[in-house]
């Protein structure tokens, strides 16, 4: 659960970045040199550490195009995050959980206690109610196009998690991260050949800016492949769907927002949901 909880607070910070800098310089430019910035981390660190080789073909395969499910993953929460407001998407695509923790227990038959299985039902009853204030996130605010891009990135994003927990156990959570990021930074080069997004448009200020959303970026997945590694991916996943709530605490603090009363309890059933998990 700790190490759910690391990931939650890096991604939660990542989200932030992005909504504010890609707003400035472009979802697509952000997200490319966020990634390339977290390679480079997670490649040095690899080189460092350089552990032992344990993997498959196979393995590289799956990692292969998890790699590039991750990528379109990230390209619409960049674009959803651009659109806004962040304390309507961030809940949405948080409910990635749900997909991740279900192939988790029906895949990979993840025994739960009842107090572990209440923990996970408790604590994303919590995510819920923190994306359910529309007074300032309606419709006048957002594109259309918002809602159902934050949707499927969802989708996406659970199912990657689920493979990047799964190939973490198998060949341990660095050299999981290490190939899973490989291939999702090639398909979004291969994407911004295309596209050619102004990557210098921001100058100094927005490359630096960038790479700091790369940085928290792979942090949190260096702490969710590390949880998963060494325990189970539902409670892992669980624990790091909380990161919904860095963004809300951004919007209150930073940007004046008021939150509603079920944002407000959405965060007291996630700290019970915690303590829940915690206690199982």
């Amino acid at each position: 659960m700790i190490f759910g909880l690391g990931a939650a607070l890096a991604w939660g910070l990542a989200d932030v970045g992005a909504a504010v800098v890609g707003r400035r310089i472009g979802s697509l430019a952000t997200l490319v040199l966020a990634q390339l910035a977290s390679l480079a981390l997670i490649l040095t660190w690899y080189l460092v550490d350089r552990p032992a080789w344990s993997g498959t073909v196979g393995d590289v395969g799956m990692l292969a195009a998890n790699g590039a499910v991750a990528a379109f993953a990230y390209v619409l929460l960049y674009r959803a995050l651009a659109l806004g407001p962040i304390a309507l998407v961030s809940p949405i695509v948080a409910a990635y959980a749900v997909p991740a923790i279900a192939l988790a227990v029906i895949l990979l038959d993840e025994s739960l206690g009842g107090a572990l299985l209440a923990g996970i039902v408790v604590t994303l009853v919590g995510v819920v109610l923190t994306s359910t204030d529309f007074r300032e996130a309606g419709a006048e605010r957002m594109s259309r196009a918002g809602v159902p891009v934050a949707l499927l990135s969802m989708a996406l994003f659970g199912l990657a998690s689920y493979v990047l927990g799964l190939e973490a156990k198998q060949l341990g959570w660095l050299t999981a991260a290490l190939i899973g990021r490989v291939f999702s930074v090639l398909s979004l080069l291969a994407l911004a050949l295309v596209r050619r997004p102004p990557l210098s448009a921001g100058g100094l200020s927005g490359i630096g800016s960038a790479a700091l959303i790369g940085v928290a970026d792979i942090a949190g997945v260096a702490f969710y492949s590390m949880g998963s590694e060494r325990g189970l991916i539902s409670i892992v996943t669980a624990a790091s769907a909380t990161f919904v709530l860095i963004p809300v605490v951004a919007g209150i603090l930073w940007l004046g927002e008021r939150p509603a009363a079920t944002q407000l309890a959405g965060v007291a059933v996630v700290v019970g949901g915690l303590l829940l998990l915690g206690l199982g």
